[in-house]
């Protein structure tokens, strides 16, 4: 998974959760999440992987904001 993937991936997440907040419709969000685990495939982190196929996107955005910014610097 490329920094880039990462990053979109944490972006699309934060987007999510902050039309949940605002009670505001979250399809596109997910089908964006969708797209971005297709491309970024058997790349991905197993652990965030893990998170993404159950769903448990609040673990994988933790995960994105600490583990993966830390593997990256």
């Amino acid at each position: 998974m490329t920094t880039e993937q990462a990053t979109s991936l944490k972006t699309t997440l934060e987007s999510m959760f902050e039309h949940i907040a605002q009670k505001e419709s979250i399809i596109e969000d997910l089908e964006q999440i969708e797209k971005l685990q297709q491309e970024i495939g058997s790349t991905v982190p197993s652990q965030l992987r893990h998170y993404l196929q159950r769903r448990s996107y609040t673990k994988a955005l933790d995960f994105l904001r600490d583990d993966f910014a830390a593997d990256t610097d």
